[in-house]
């Protein structure tokens, strides 16, 4: 019985350490995630800018709402949870991101995010224009 509990407990820090390399692997070669959202007033007016992402599942992942001055520029970071979540080679990364300003104008995109993706958002001209920023 003792040498079976001595099996069980090597298989068990076997699999920790090759999940924790599972997880780490990439950041090492790759390098650090970079920021989620990067978020940029082109107008010479203010604008309220409200995002929100859902995942495949409809479930939101991030609400968010900034006040830009003319010509501001706003950079958000992923949340470690949100991190865990993107890492995690078994969930199906695609996620809708909708972006309304405060007069309703708003525009939807499907993509796929990754720790290594961001969110480039421009407001111009009363419209609004996503983009995914990959390393």
């Amino acid at each position: 019985m003792e040498e079976v509990n001595k099996k069980l407990r090597y298989i068990g820090i076997t699999l920790l350490i090759l999940a924790g390399l599972f997880i780490t692997l990439p950041y090492l070669f790759i390098g650090p995630p970079i920021s989620f959202i990067f978020v940029e007033n082109g107008d010479e007016t203010n604008h309220t800018v409200f995002i929100e992402i859902v995942d495949s599942d409809n479930k939101p992942i991030f609400k968010e709402s900034y006040k830009l001055s003319p010509h501001e520029k706003v950079t958000d970071s992923k949340s470690l949870w949100l991190l865990l979540k993107m890492s995690f080679p078994l969930n199906k990364n695609n996620y809708t991101v909708k972006a309304t300003l405060e007069n309703n104008t708003s525009k939807e995109m499907n993509m796929s995010l990754n720790p290594w993706t961001s969110l480039f958002i421009l407001v111009i001209d009363e419209s609004i224009f996503i983009d995914k920023l990959q390393v």
